[in-house]
């Protein structure tokens, strides 16, 4: 039984992660309302999942040369991740060790060493502090600089997706996505892969569990949150998004698989690059590949989408980080990527298709904006927690998992089924009350 007058921001630490515990259910398919507005639930996020785990990044081909660097989030600290002169990529914590000042405040560039702009100490991009203005004169020789190298930040890659922890002790991220590499193969490592153009970013007034929620399993929103496009004739009927199947993993991955498509959507040119990249199974799936809608916990989502542009039927494939900003705020940070051995004219039908789906502009991105900021503003307040307010998560709770399918996972077969939600608040709940 849910206790009355809930305040959570009186509550303890301990109490708060007992009550998530009674009232979280992800088994039954019972989820709080609160969990998507009340601020005590966000300050616990970033300390138990975001501050814990791993987070993306950035793509490898945005730092395609020696020197090169962008700067980033990870859980809200601003991150400098450079290719040094030894072409190894690492994460430094973007704070002089000085005073603490912002040392890089470019988006990227390409620079082998750092002056900090507050009293000019330099550092190279691997670290290492090298140059500390009139230090002698100042200093004598009681300032030891090998002791001042910037602080850094675990960052792994798997098929040029780059992550980041500030966990020591967090196991390796190719541990951590587990299974679900299977699906990113086909994902990211389909081809060699390169990111057009410097991600786009907007900020939409939402709780960031939406847009994952979203992307991990919801396809039956299709119908009718995007309804407009069996109207405009883009897709067959309504009901299209439901054929496929609806896959996860541990630690709250997963997807949705959307199959069949009688046409083959990638570049006719890259086949050979492809069966090179993928195993038979994991060949047999894309070259059936209707669209690939899927998130790695806790907010990186991707897509394969299918447009016909001026009468060809061409993919697109993105993806983009839902980064939290506050309770009821994030940024959305997206990426466009592309085979880079495509032709030319392919890569830009390919952007054509992306711009009119999934871009800031794009229908689809629109729709579901407009859906996450009215979800938010409902859940916000204490009425949601006072009045114990729940969303059902329960469709597909009758349904059983297939077994012949190709892939690793959970696997249903069709993709209207909330599985992948449980899946994902189970893992999130996991980590919220250690």
């Amino acid at each position: 039984m849910y206790k009355t007058n809930i305040n959570l921001e009186e509550m303890s630490q301990k109490q708060a992660i007992e009550y998530l515990n009674e009232t979280v259910q992800p088994e039954t398919g019972s989820i709080p309302a609160y969990l998507l507005g009340d601020p005590t639930i966000y300050d616990l996020e970033h300390k138990k999942v975001f501050l814990k785990t791993w987070i993306f990044i950035g793509h490898e081909s945005e730092v395609p040369n020696k020197n090169d660097f962008i700067t980033r989030d990870v859980a809200g600290y601003s991150v400098i991740i450079s290719r040094g002169a030894d072409n190894q990529i690492r994460g430094l914590y973007n704070m002089c060790t000085h005073r603490g000042m912002k040392l890089c405040r470019a988006d990227a560039g390409n620079k082998s060493l750092f002056t900090c702009p507050y009293h000019g100490f330099n550092f190279k991009n691997n670290g290492d502090c090298v140059g500390v203005p009139l230090q002698k004169d100042i200093y004598g020789d009681g300032l030891d600089k090998s002791q001042l190298g910037l602080h850094k930040i675990r960052v792994e890659s798997y098929k040029g997706l780059l992550f980041g922890t500030w966990n020591d002790e967090a196991e390796s991220l190719e541990a951590f996505l587990g299974d679900f590499k299977w699906y990113i193969d086909i994902f990211a490592g389909r081809a060699e892969m390169e990111v057009m153009g410097p991600p786009q970013r907007f900020v939409i007034h939402s709780n960031w569990k939406i847009g994952a929620d979203n992307f991990v399993g919801d396809s039956y929103h299709t119908m009718v949150t995007h309804g407009s496009i069996a109207k405009l004739g883009m897709v067959p009927s309504a009901t299209y998004s439901k054929k496929g199947y609806q896959i996860h993993t541990t630690n709250g991955h997963g997807l949705n698989l959307g199959t069949p498509n009688p046409d083959f959507a990638f570049p006719e040119e890259l086949k050979e690059e492809y069966k090179s990249n993928l195993t038979e199974e994991q060949y047999e799936v894309l070259s059936n590949l209707k669209n690939m809608i899927g998130n790695i916990f806790p907010n990186l989502s991707f897509l394969i989408s299918h447009t016909k542009i001026k009468g060809q039927l061409i993919s697109n494939t993105s993806m983009r980080i839902w980064r939290p900003i506050s309770v009821d705020k994030m940024e959305v940070i997206t990426w466009f990527l592309v085979e880079k051995n495509a032709p030319e004219d392919w890569k830009r039908r390919s952007r054509e298709s992306f711009i009119l789906t999934f871009s800031p502009s794009g229908i689809f991105e629109q729709d579901d904006t407009e859906v996450f900021t009215d979800i938010t503003a409902a859940a916000s307040g204490t009425m949601p927690l006072v009045k114990q307010l729940t969303f059902n998560y329960t469709m597909g709770l009758h349904r059983k998992p297939v077994t012949e399918f190709v892939g690793p996972g959970v696997v249903y077969d069709d993709k209207f089924t909330e599985a992948n939600q449980r899946n994902f608040y189970r893992y999130w709940l996991d980590l919220m009350t250690k």
